[in-house]
């Protein structure tokens, strides 16, 4: 038995579009294809953020820094623009993405030991 959504999905991406205070495309594209996807990633995102032990300013932040050590450039926007309504400070968001490339770059070093290791121990 299919389980009944509580709201339409015009309702739903109108719920994310004040939240975010931009149309999610994204969503809105994918809707057009498959709603009960949206509701899931809706669902998922609500789980995720439904701790309590993080505050919802530092989810954001968090979110905004993944997304951008990830490359996501659509969540970069959106977590960037949910911060600031939020009342985040540009230099907050900098310095999250400040954190983001570092974490970045070290995973690049990271995932070179084994090539860093061949060549300490090389004679050439």
């Amino acid at each position: 038995m299919e389980e009944k959504n509580a709201m339409t999905i015009e309702q739903l991406l109108a719920g994310m579009t004040a939240k975010m205070g931009r149309e999610p495309e994204t969503m809105v594209l994918l809707s057009k294809i498959n709603e009960s996807a949206v509701f899931e990633h809706v669902a998922n995102q609500q789980f995720a953020m439904s701790g309590s032990q993080i505050p919802p300013k530092y989810k954001l932040l968090i979110n905004l820094a993944a997304s951008a050590a990830m490359g996501a450039e659509k969540c970069i926007g959106n977590y960037t623009n949910m911060a600031l309504r939020s009342g985040i400070s540009k230099e907050e968001v900098v310095e999250a993405l400040l954190l983001a490339r570092f974490v970045k770059a070290s995973s690049v070093m990271s995932a070179s030991t084994d090539a860093l290791r061949m060549l300490a121990n090389s004679d050439k």
